[in-house]
């Protein structure tokens, strides 16, 4: 069947410097739900070659589309979006960005971002991420402005934790919680973590000789944040809706904060256009592959200590657009003058600018697309 004849409801898209053997799991579920699901996998320079093999072979099971990207594919996919080639350096996850616009270039209305160390366990994965239809959710808003969407797991010592990139200056704080029941079709969903959660390297490091290890997800199926509540989310186990992927941009050059201001970028905009982010099911298991935790805080520090100016500066973005892709575009053109007036480093100021530099090649990308 040709490219032009085939349609997707979703896509499952992942970066790998491993064989990943666990998307048997997500292919089989998707066969047994009857998902039109297309698989991108995008390898890297540290991919195995016999990953391209798997991936033959897990298509041929199955009978699902699987494309594998190698890093020749890449360079020759990305002829025709050379800002974007030129700004994504190897041995990068956020090479994910590549798949991401290959799906949303082939019409995939769900697009759903793993990491290759997320296995699943909620049956029906694809529907759970429950995007593509509006659903009655917990509306949640607290009066501190942000929420830990952490509570709502079990951790096996009783540990309260947070999201990482959730401001330090925000945590363990005195807060209200308001509660209301509403029907909402979400822009975007963080499915949530057992097993090892994507918590910041500074409490990895405290607690280095006892993990956090969260065993059980204690919440209803899922959670929204009210419009003017804020929560990071990540970019595994992480859906968003097509229309609104022009809205999501991961930058490959501000370290661990990539998805995490992301995804204040994208709340920013969800709010403006009166949408919601959720959180909660599907659930996935994270084994997580090895890290050196003092190199996770040193890609940390900085977003770290610029997160409450990033945000504070966002609110000083006047937005006009109807759409993610239009008020992703206002927001790139306004953004740096929003930090006109805020007392940065040297060294802050740069870092942002990066950051910068990669919203203008995004806006650019999905330019060249239509």
């Amino acid at each position: 069947m040709s490219t032009m004849e085939q349609t997707f409801d979703s896509a499952i898209v992942t970066t790998t410097i491993y064989v990943p053997k666990l998307l048997d799991s997500y292919a089989d579920d998707a066969v047994r739900y009857k998902h039109r699901v297309l698989f991108v996998v995008i390898g890297d320079k540290k991919t195995p070659p016999e990953t391209a093999d798997y991936c033959a072979a897990l298509a041929k099971r199955t009978g699902i589309r699987v494309e594998y990207f190698s890093v020749a594919r890449q360079e020759e996919y990305l002829k025709k979006f050379p800002e974007l080639a030129a700004h994504i350096p190897y041995n990068c996850i956020e090479r994910r960005d590549i798949g991401l616009v290959y799906a949303y270039e082939m019409g995939c209305e769900t697009i759903i971002t793993i990491d290759d160390d997320n296995h699943r366990v909620t049956d029906n994965y694809i529907a759970a991420h429950g995007i593509d239809t509006e659903r009655e959710c917990d509306v949640i808003s607290s009066s501190t402005g942000w929420l830990n969407v952490c509570r709502e797991l079990e951790e096996k010592h009783g540990r309260n934790f947070y999201h990482r990139g959730f401001p330090i200056e925000k945590r363990y704080m005195e807060e209200v919680l308001t509660h209301n029941t509403k029907n909402v079709r979400p822009a975007a969903n963080g499915g949530l973590w057992l097993g090892d959660p994507d918590i910041d390297a500074l409490e990895r490091l405290y607690w280095l000789n006892d993990p956090t290890e969260a065993t059980r997800y204690t919440g209803t199926k899922q959670v929204a944040l009210d419009i003017g509540t804020w929560s990071p989310f990540n970019s595994q186990n992480t859906g968003v809706r097509r229309d609104a992927l022009p809205g999501y941009f991961l930058s490959p050059l501000v370290g661990r904060f990539s998805d995490i201001w992301g995804s204040y970028c994208f709340k920013y905009i969800s709010d403006h256009l009166g949408e919601y982010v959720t959180f909660g099911e599907p659930i996935v298991k994270q084994e997580r592959n090895p890290h050196n935790y003092w190199r996770d805080f040193d890609q940390e520090r900085y977003g770290l200590a610029l997160n409450m100016r990033f945000v504070d500066a966002l609110g000083r973005v006047k937005l006009t657009g109807k759409d993610y892709r239009s008020c992703f575009a206002e927001l790139t053109a306004q953004f740096p003058d929003a930090f006109k007036d805020v007392k940065l480093a040297d060294d802050e100021r740069a870092f942002l600018e990066k950051y910068f530099e990669g919203m203008r090649v995004w806006v650019q990308t999905f330019e060249n697309i239509s």
